[in-house]
């Protein structure tokens, strides 16, 4: 008997791997493992393969597959013509929403170019803290001259003074304003010449006589401000007073810039400016135009760290600084512009899907019965909303920026504050597109949603 239990014992150890425990009815069979398959299923368990996530996976692929086929489809088989007059009407408010925006972009950007070409420049030196003059202009022109990046640079000088109109010889009728007189000079750096609109040009020898903005002199469409000198024109003569100092000058020419500050101001030549202050080498500022205005931030570090660093010196970042809160309207303006737009295409797509759906419950019922998830023929719907969208924001874009914007390059608006050409900047683009393909999104979804939850005998016979 005990050799018997003995070899029963051996041939335990080393042939049978299974121990069967019953508990009542159920069995439970546990097999012995090595370290090794221990190891292997403790990361199994710890690591399960994932066949449930890759079945949804490919499920949902599969769905999205079917959906994309029945929008085709429905798109294929449809009415060309209200095809392309639903991606017409996108196209249009997809337009408005883009040509919106432009403008307003296109009025900033004519502002602060007129601000840059006709009273700051790229770089604008003024005196130290303190005075009211720089007395070393000639040493910093003559040091900046030649700078690679410079294109022009001159001083400016400007003095107040009072203008009159003396209507009447013994003054009783007579039209008087203040404003800022300039020496001839600045035309080296604002081109003036080529804004002359009656008249001629002033000249280095042209003593005696003055060109004046066409807001100073009056009568001229676009004025910035209510005072002028009662539209005089070349050949009048006023009368410039400087302190206790009078002089009768004659005027040659009116130019106008579409620049308010410099449009109500008048030029002399140097040599009667520098008389008036008795010093030719002051100047009230130094203006440096340069050939890229991505050079101000080096052209400031330099100057800053050279001997005129006792000067205040800006670029036209912080110049133009100034109409930052008129900028941050327009461009809140044109946000909820934005948001409207994309309203009226959400409006739009819902109405367009409604009735589509309403015209085909028959055919969604039919779907539904053959086993097609409704959750595809919402997609598929979905799906048509979006296409329409993205169609439309596609012709949209192009006719805007090769037609409209490149038709106002050729012929800007002509509006006071400069020649608008409209601008479409990246950062609206995008935005405008987002809104609009989430507008054409919900527009869809909602009345799909609605509607195909219906149950089948509803769509089938309602």
């Amino acid at each position: 008997m005990t050799k018997k239990k003995t070899k029963k014992n051996i041939v335990a150890k080393k042939d049978k791997k299974k121990l069967v425990k019953t508990i009542g009815k159920n069995k439970k069979t546990f097999v012995k493992k090595s370290k090794g398959e221990k190891k292997k299923q403790d990361f199994a368990k710890q690591n399960p393969a994932p066949k449930k996530t890759q079945k949804k996976k490919k499920k949902f692929w599969v769905d999205l597959k079917l959906a994309f086929f029945l929008a085709w489809k429905s798109i294929q088989r449809g009415n060309k013509s209200s095809l392309f007059l639903v991606i017409g009407i996108m196209m249009v408010v997809f337009l408005n929403l883009l040509f919106t925006d432009a403008i307003f972009a296109g009025i900033i950007k004519g502002v602060n170019d007129r601000k840059i070409d006709y009273q700051f420049g790229e770089i604008l030196i003024e005196p130290k803290t303190g005075d009211e003059y720089i007395t070393r202009s000639g040493e910093i022109i003559e040091q900046y001259k030649d700078d690679v990046r410079v294109v022009n640079i001159g001083k400016e000088l400007k003095i107040q003074a009072r203008f009159i109109n003396e209507k009447e010889k013994d003054g009783r009728d007579f039209e008087d304003l203040g404003a800022n007189l300039h020496n001839l000079g600045i035309k080296n750096v604002f081109d003036i010449e080529s804004r002359i609109i009656t008249g001629r040009m002033l000249k280095k020898d042209d003593f005696g006589k003055i060109i004046i903005g066409s807001a100073m002199a009056g009568g001229y469409p676009g004025a910035m401000t209510s005072e002028d000198l009662g539209s005089v024109r070349p050949g009048d003569k006023i009368i410039v007073q400087v302190g206790k100092a009078k002089k009768e000058f004659e005027i040659i020419g009116v130019y106008k810039t579409k620049n308010a500050a410099l449009d109500k101001d008048a030029l002399i030549t140097d040599a009667e400016i520098n008389s008036l202050i008795g010093d030719k080498n002051l100047a009230s500022s130094i203006i440096v135009r340069l050939s890229d205005e991505n050079y101000s931030k080096d052209f400031l570090t330099g100057f800053r760290q050279g001997q005129f660093r006792d000067y205040v010196i800006s670029d036209w970042k912080e110049n133009i600084a100034a109409g930052a809160g008129v900028s941050k309207s327009f461009e809140m303006i044109g946000s909820i512009l934005r948001v409207i737009g994309a309203l009226v295409a959400g409006l739009v797509i819902f109405i367009i899907i409604f009735v589509d759906i309403v015209n085909k419950r028959r055919q969604v019922g039919i779907l539904k019965a053959i086993g097609i998830n409704e959750k595809i023929v919402i997609n598929s719907y979905i799906i048509r909303g979006v296409f329409y969208t993205i169609l439309g924001s596609i012709f949209g874009y192009l006719i805007m920026e090769y037609g409209i914007i490149a038709a106002f390059s050729k012929k800007p608006i002509d509006l006071p504050m400069g020649d608008i050409v409209p601008l479409l900047k990246e950062s609206a683009l995008i935005s405008s597109v987002l809104f609009f393909v989430l507008a054409g999104l919900i527009g869809s979804a909602t009345p799909a949603y609605k509607e195909i939850k219906k149950k089948i005998l509803d769509l089938l016979y309602h």
